[in-house]
């Protein structure tokens, strides 16, 4: 099942680069796989395998991040977020703490200033597939994207219900 669209099909083969037909495949190597039923999957979508417990599925996420722009972080711009091959982009709709490194206090503010934490609500333009970093960490971690540019990174908190489907 690929999500966030939830489009269905099986496996028809694993291929590798350069490699025989394989019956399984690990982490780490260039994989590619032939679907049975011809369905178009987008970019970013995350494959689960039928049986197993589904990713989360929301346009808003509680999680906190790390700054590292030049420039801070400000609730009015819009950012990418890249999680896994999706990229979508993001605002912070709430700054629900910010902790200085080098103070290790807290305080609660508009912005993120470079390397500050902090914990906030990002609402999404669109759905995206993701785990809880305490479920799965691969899938549960982000980076944030300012003008073509890396500029901070995070983690899943927690997934939010949609404003406009509560």
């Amino acid at each position: 099942v690929f999500y966030p669209s939830g489009k269905r099909s099986r496996v028809k083969s694993i291929e590798g680069f350069k490699q025989e037909k394989k019956e399984t495949m690990e982490a780490g190597w260039s994989t590619g796989i032939t679907l049975a039923e011809q369905i178009y999957v987008k970019r970013g979508e995350m494959a689960v395998k039928a049986g197993q417990s589904n990713p989360s599925i929301t346009t808003r996420v509680k999680a906190n991040i790390f700054w590292l722009g030049s420039k801070p972080m400000e609730k009015k711009r819009e950012y990418f977020l890249k999680l896994g091959t999706a990229k979508v982009g993001a605002r912070i709709e709430e700054v629900i703490s910010v902790l200085d490194a080098s103070s290790l206090d807290t305080s609660v503010k508009e912005e993120i200033e470079r390397h500050e934490v902090a914990e906030v609500i990002l609402k999404l333009e669109r759905e995206i597939a993701f785990d809880l970093i305490t479920d799965v960490t691969q899938t549960g971690r982000f980076v944030m994207v300012d003008c073509y540019e890396i500029s901070g990174g995070g983690i899943v908190l927690e997934s939010l219900e949609d404003r406009q489907s509560g």
